[in-house]
């Protein structure tokens, strides 16, 4: 017997092979509901969005061979959960966004979607430097211990780290996927994927089973942005996918912002394009907890990096740059690459005559 349940048929919908998540909100939206979809011809469909015949005959045939009228308890039993606007657990951020999901699918702690009063978007480039990963570290740790969930989305570099140390703070993160919830891409993070359905969760709007296909990460960007009230871009080139991000952030109306690096890495030059267009600068994520109203008092006090301790030891009173040089007996590129990095980061400062030396108390 066919199914006639409206929450049904669009899980069915959903899951149907040949058709994509675009395509179908666009056919419920045109048409009005998923049983109206079921019911209508392929010449309905086609009037509705431009539909290649091969889809409309897959779609056909799916909707005449589907009759689970047990489908969702069939896709829990193998840890996948349904969650469609109305539910309780439903992150009512998604209803933001113009093309908002008529469905996402979830692996993990389905309340912890839907419950975080505060929760960030930590994002960046899969070609993460040292600098990069440790500025993930820091702005990560501090929103965690400030009270917020951070979300990202599982791939290597920036990514990959904010889930890491969201985790390693004892803190809750979550993950959307470019394909299937039960799908771990890329596959080395594996573990790091079975930690965050075990403590966190994650979500897709793709069927189970579904393989990545590079078209799906900006509709993935877009769920990114919706579900965090803010995003933070820790590192980005001119070409990286956290551009897109911000792009549906800004659309959302959310917050913005940018890690900024050295100016002669290529690897920082989205980053610096979004200051330039007005994102705001982050040199310490203390920053966004005041902005939101948090408190900061339960936020550890934070330590020199280690690979800088040496440097930041001379800088007990002003020396220059080639001071250091010396000092040191390292490359100037080394000693401008600390020197930025801990001025960045607040533990030095900048005084007259090209001299630095330790951020003073009160500054």
């Amino acid at each position: 017997m066919a199914p006639v349940n409206e929450r049904v048929l669009r899980i069915a919908l959903a899951l149907c092979p040949a058709l994509e998540p675009s395509v179908a909100r666009k056919l419920v939206r045109g048409l009005g509901s998923a049983q109206a979809v079921w019911s209508a011809d392929r010449a309905d469909w086609r009037a509705v969005c431009k539909m290649h015949e091969q889809t409309a005959e897959r779609l056909d045939g799916w909707r005449h061979a589907f009759s689970d009228d047990l489908v969702e308890e069939h896709l829990a039993e193998r840890g996948v959960h349904c969650l469609l606007p109305g539910d309780d657990d439903w992150p009512g951020a998604l209803n933001d966004l113009d093309d908002a999901p008529h469905i996402v699918f979830l692996r993990g702690r389905r309340k912890s979607l839907g419950l975080a009063q505060h929760r960030v978007a930590v994002v960046g480039t899969r070609r993460a430097s040292s600098y990069g990963l440790e500025a993930t570290r820091w702005v990560t740790e501090t929103l965690v211990q400030g009270g917020c969930d951070v979300v990202s989305g599982l791939a290597l570099g920036i990514d990959a780290e904010a889930h890491k140390t969201a985790l390693n703070a004892g803190g809750t993160t979550g993950a959307v996927l470019a394909c299937g919830v039960d799908v771990c891409y890329p596959s080395s993070h594996q573990a790091l994927y079975e930690k965050i359905c075990e403590r966190g969760w994650v979500v897709s709007e793709y069927p189970p089973g579904s393989l990545v296909e590079k078209y799906r990460f900006p509709e993935r960007n877009r769920l990114i942005a919706a579900l965090a009230q803010a995003v933070i871009v820790v590192q980005a080139g001119e070409r990286s996918g956290a551009l897109r991000t911000v792009e549906a952030a800004l659309d959302l109306g959310r917050d913005i912002y940018a890690v900024p690096g050295p100016i002669t890495s290529v690897h920082f030059r989205g980053s610096h394009k979004l200051l330039q267009d007005g994102a705001r600068i982050l040199v310490d994520p203390l920053d966004v907890l005041t902005d939101w109203g948090l408190s900061c008092s339960s936020v550890d006090q934070r330590t020199v990096p280690a690979r800088w301790r040496s440097m930041y030891d001379y800088l007990d009173a002003p020396v220059t740059a080639t001071q250091l040089e010396h000092q040191l007996q390292t490359s100037a590129s080394e000693v401008f690459a600390g020197l930025l990095e801990l001025e960045l980061a607040g533990f030095i400062e900048r005084v007259p005559g090209g001299l630095y030396q330790r951020r003073r108390r009160g500054h």
